[in-house]
């Protein structure tokens, strides 16, 4: 069957809308179904479904129903500011999606965080993508009708919120990471609180697995639906455990490590399948290397501060008047001109930040690229010749987050 000739109002200024039921070519019918926008559901996205009977021959993606202007925002805000505005694109995985950012204005000030402060980056970035992972499969599990699925990963991601606002102060958009080092350092009873968050975390998951993992009607709708082979997933440009479940062996902790990755050993989780289910089982393994990344972590955690000198230079009161002080130097720095990029490893894959400086506190412009964008059309593409209730299945089988996209 051939594109369909879309029965939408493109006039200028007007919303899409369906008029009705459309000739398709070559003599088939064809219905098209609007999904979305509706929270819980899609999400704040909609997609265009050609069907033929319950058989999805077109996806087009329809993004953008909450696009924040970060890019824009970025070029009136103080660079010390921008962290905060960044994080909202991705809130569960706040601390991986912030991290490029602070690798980027880290070249243009001319700082290096202290060890301390790359093992901290480190352990919670890794917490971070647990929690990630969790809120994923929890919406799969509801998209598919398991609700237990859903309530047991929502229960155990507020264990983690508590955590990260014993460590940081906030549950959910924490702001940790700053140029230079973080915002705040860790105590005993902090460390001692993840350890015991990871052994609940190992204790559940084992039962979510039987639950829902190994559940017979799970693997049915997972199986063999929505496949992307490397060959395509390469030339669609997909990320992060996506990618991986289709046998692209990437990674940016080990392809281009920061922080104290280079350090710690672990192994980058692949399947081959390509499918619904292989892209639930890399996240899913994915906890457990990311528990054992946080254990190294914390194990190996050096002593001494979490700023870099260069800031403590600055300003001698920082003994006494703590982070408040240290951030208040930010107001007199200024990045150097020029071009400043970096990437990081997020929970749903590389997110890439590119700054222009010009010498003031104000970025020129700025670029960034986050996985769901970067995913979108392959999630598009896997839905193609499956059965319209398989479409819930893929859509959460890809993680899709439409805030992360829309930026």
């Amino acid at each position: 069957m051939q594109r369909a000739e879309w029965p939408f109002n493109l006039q200028f200024g007007n919303t899409f809308y369906v008029q009705n039921e459309e000739e398709l070519r070559g003599g088939e019918r064809g219905l098209v179904v609007v999904v979305g926008p509706q929270h819980p559901g899609s999400g704040h996205m909609r997609l265009f479904v050609v069907l033929d009977g319950d058989i999805i021959k077109e996806v087009v993606p329809d993004p953008g129903f909450v696009h924040r202007g970060v890019e824009k925002l970025a070029e009136n805000r103080p660079y010390w500011t921008l962290i905060p505005l960044v994080e909202k694109a991705s809130i569960m995985d706040s601390m991986n999606i912030t991290l490029p950012i602070t690798l980027a204005l880290e070249k243009a000030l001319g700082l290096e965080p202290p060890p301390r402060a790359k093992y901290l980056r480190t352990a919670m970035a890794e917490l971070s993508r647990i929690r990630t992972h969790l809120y994923d499969l929890a919406l799969l599990g509801i998209f598919l009708g398991h609700s237990t699925a859903f309530m047991w990963g929502f229960a155990l991601m507020d264990l983690y919120a508590e955590v990260f606002a014993k460590i940081t102060g906030a549950r959910t958009t924490v702001a940790y990471p700053v140029p230079g080092g973080v915002r705040r350092d860790v105590k005993r009873e902090h460390i001692e609180a993840v350890e015991k968050l990871l052994r609940k975390t190992e204790e559940k998951l084992r039962d979510f697995k039987t639950v829902f993992l190994d559940n017979p009607v799970t693997k049915a709708r997972l199986e063999g639906v929505g496949v992307v082979d490397a060959k395509r997933a390469a030339e669609l440009g997909v990320v992060g455990p996506f990618a991986r479940a289709a046998g692209i062996d990437h990674d940016v902790r080990k392809a281009a490590p920061y922080d104290a990755y280079p350090e710690l050993d672990f192994e980058v989780v692949t399947e081959k399948a390509g499918d619904a289910m292989a892209r639930v089982l890399v996240r899913w393994r994915e906890m457990y290397v990311s528990m054992d990344i946080v254990r190294q972590a914390l194990k190996n955690l050096p002593e001494g501060d979490v700023i870099d000198q260069a800031l403590l230079f600055k300003n001698p009161e920082y003994r006494r008047e703590g982070m408040g002080g240290v951030l208040g130097v930010y107001t007199y720095m200024y990045p150097e001109p020029g071009e400043y990029a970096a990437v990081a490893e997020a929970a749903r894959g590389a997110t890439y930040i590119h700054l222009w400086t010009t010498g003031t506190q104000r970025v020129y412009r700025m670029r960034y690229v986050t996985p769901s964008w970067r995913n979108l059309k392959a999630m598009a593409e896997a839905m193609r010749g499956e059965r319209l209730a398989d479409m819930p299945a893929v859509y959460m089988s890809f993680g899709y987050f439409p805030p992360e996209a829309d930026r």
